[in-house]
């Protein structure tokens, strides 16, 4: 019998629990007054759990598609300025925001700085719903930063540093410690060397931190690693990236319906599997993944 053993830290984090609490009570509040609660977007990168209140009744709409007396759910990566405006001028709609706290003190952050006079680094993908939120707080000038330090992207940023001599970071939350290092110690050297002033914030979450310590010192002590989460969640897919380095028989999969027959043999000759999960997995998904593995 295969034995199985989850990672300290796993599944969701403050942010998301309090984000679906607040969803809970949305559509409960829907319901005594006959409205409609709507997801302006995902409310999380998990498909399963925004399939589950699909069945419920609450739509991913757009914000277009708002329509007068719902009751409106911001998603858990935030909004931008724009949309966030747009829905303070609408009439007769409720606003449940549940932007974690952590999104939201780097609104704070950016948009205070840039207005002292600061350009701004944010490292992190252009494309994240996340960083076009805090992109949209900013200021002034910006550069959104890869963590893969492509070479164009290396370029472009020694680019931005020579123009601008006031300059501060801040990281996407779900980032990778060790990419942001790299890049505050990049942009660190570039800054003084051509006699710019830098400073920074910590904005890497501190679960994210706790999640991939505790994930990559199980992952080196088993023989084979699951990681359960949204195939479209950032920070499982860099949770996956740092159990892949230290075991190659890692799988990244959202539910055990999604495992390939080829990798359910290789994990039938394990004896101890180890499981984590990303910060947008629920409690439930990570105990039906142990009981379908500890069947194998």
């Amino acid at each position: 019998m295969v034995k199985v053993v989850t990672a300290e830290y796993s599944g969701v984090c403050f942010g998301v629990r309090r984000a679906l609490k607040m969803l809970e009570r949305s559509v409960k509040q829907a319901e005594d007054e006959n409205r409609k609660a709507v997801m302006l977007g995902p409310l999380i990168h998990n498909p399963r759990v925004v399939d589950q209140y699909g069945k419920k009744g609450v739509e991913v709409v757009s914000l277009e598609d708002v329509c007068s007396g719902s009751i409106v759910v911001v998603r858990s990566h935030g909004i931008t300025l724009d949309i966030e405006k747009k829905l303070q001028e609408m009439d007769e709609i409720t606003v449940m925001d549940t932007t974690c706290p952590y999104v939201k003190r780097i609104h704070q952050l950016v948009s205070m700085r840039s207005e002292e006079g600061f350009s701004i680094i944010v490292m992190g993908d252009k494309d994240h719903s996340e960083v076009k939120g805090i992109a949209s707080r900013i200021k002034g000038d910006y550069i959104v930063v890869s963590p893969d330090f492509s070479d164009e992207g290396e370029k472009l940023l020694a680019e931005f540093i020579k123009n601008h001599h006031k300059i501060f970071a801040v990281a996407q939350t779900t980032s990778r410690p060790s990419n942001y290092n790299k890049l505050l110690k990049k942009v660190r050297k570039l800054s003084i060397g051509s006699g710019g002033s830098f400073d920074f914030a910590k904005t890497v979450c501190t679960a994210t931190l706790k999640r991939q310590d505790a994930a990559g010192e199980l992952a080196s002590r088993v023989d084979a690693v699951v990681v359960v989460g949204g195939g479209n969640s950032s920070n499982t897919a860099k949770l996956f990236a740092v159990v892949k380095e230290r075991n190659e028989r890692s799988f990244m999969v959202e539910s055990p319906s999604s495992f390939s027959d080829k990798q359910i043999r290789l994990l039938e000759k394990c004896k101890l599997i180890g499981i984590t999960a990303g910060a947008s997995t629920p409690d439930d998904q990570i105990i039906e993944m142990k009981e379908f593995l500890e069947k194998l």
